[in-house]
């Protein structure tokens, strides 16, 4: 089941006998479990009702045990096994996912990895009960995702935004919405996000970073570019090249393939290159006026080669921020 499909069987009481939320991406199985954990039960129920246990410290017959109980003055009680990843003979609970009784709600939280799809736990579960399987988002769509995110709390934002946050804050689900939620708390009534809300409340400074980067070399704007790296050269740790070198790769080598799309129109551009149509008609077309094709497959090369230097390789005794400024003047030359 998806996540949403859950969340709305479980505000309809709509309850299954047993859950496995699993994957790579925590957030989810963090928000299904807490809804359980503070909606099922009253808090008079939940002190007879409600059991909560992590896996390093449990094991397959204990959880059963805890499952075959009836419940106390309440239609049902409710078993949560937290980091369920760490019990060693979980497969074990197959014997009961074959026969759940109805009126436990037990809940198998196993973060950071799947259960292997072949075992029969997971086969039973997906006919007596419930399965979610929470994969990492794409870095790729990881921009997308806050989009959607914003806009499911009726916030819109500046088109650099999604990419900005995504960036800065990392492929953290739950870090990215505990930002979002300063925000709303920050800004009261907040409808869009722009930049200045992001630089006052997050610190992600509007002038110095690194899209602000990218559109500096888009417009070939010389004094833009290196007051940039020396603010970036003050502050190595928010600004390592690590991040900043991916972020102009996937920039040029958009420029590039734009050149093979001649005749089509922005915002077919835009689906195919998964960029937002604004920036394709503002930042992308004044960039291609600056840069010819091949000068941009040299500059793809470049990239590669000082990321690998920044990363040690070849790079003799040369700082990062020395790396980066002979990276900025071989693309301006």
């Amino acid at each position: 089941m998806e996540y949403k499909e859950i969340i709305s069987d479980l505000e309809k009481k709509i309850y299954h006998p047993i859950y496995i939320l699993h994957g790579e991406e925590p957030y989810y199985i963090d928000k299904i479990c807490n809804y359980i954990e503070n909606n099922v039960l009253s808090e008079e129920e939940k002190d007879f009702n409600q059991t909560v246990v992590y896996g390093k410290d449990t094991s397959a017959e204990a959880i059963n045990a805890l499952a075959r109980r009836y419940p106390m003055m309440s239609d049902y009680q409710v078993v949560i096994v937290k980091e369920a990843q760490n019990v060693k003979d979980l497969a074990e609970l197959k014997f009961y996912a074959e026969n759940p009784l109805k009126s436990t709600i037990l809940v198998l939280c196993h973060k950071y990895k799947k259960i292997d799809g072949k075992l029969s736990l997971i086969k039973t579960v997906q006919k007596n009960g419930c399965v979610l399987t929470s994969d990492k988002v794409p870095d790729y769509n990881l921009d997308k995702w806050i989009e959607n995110f914003l806009r499911e709390q009726n916030i819109s934002s500046e088109p650099n935004i999604p990419k900005l946050l995504a960036d800065y804050l990392g492929n953290d689900l739950q870090r990215i919405a505990n930002e979002i939620d300063k925000l709303q708390k920050a800004v009261p009534n907040l409808k869009k996000i722009t930049a200045d809300i992001v630089e006052k409340n997050i610190g992600i400074s509007k002038q110095f970073n690194d899209f602000e980067l990218q559109d500096a070399f888009g417009e070939r704007d010389t004094v833009k570019i290196f007051r940039i790296l020396k603010v970036y050269e003050k502050n190595p740790k928010d600004n390592p090249p690590q991040r900043t070198i991916p972020i102009l790769f996937n920039f040029f080598k958009n420029l590039f393939l734009m050149y093979y799309m001649q005749g089509k129109s922005d915002s077919e551009i835009a689906t195919t290159l998964k960029l937002n149509p604004y920036l394709v008609k503002i930042k992308y077309r004044t960039a291609m006026r600056n840069y010819t094709a091949m000068k941009l497959f040299k500059i793809i090369s470049l990239l590669r080669e000082y990321d690998m230097k920044t990363k040690g390789v070849d790079s003799g005794s040369t700082s990062q921020s020395e790396l980066m400024r002979e990276l900025a003047i071989k693309i301006l030359a």
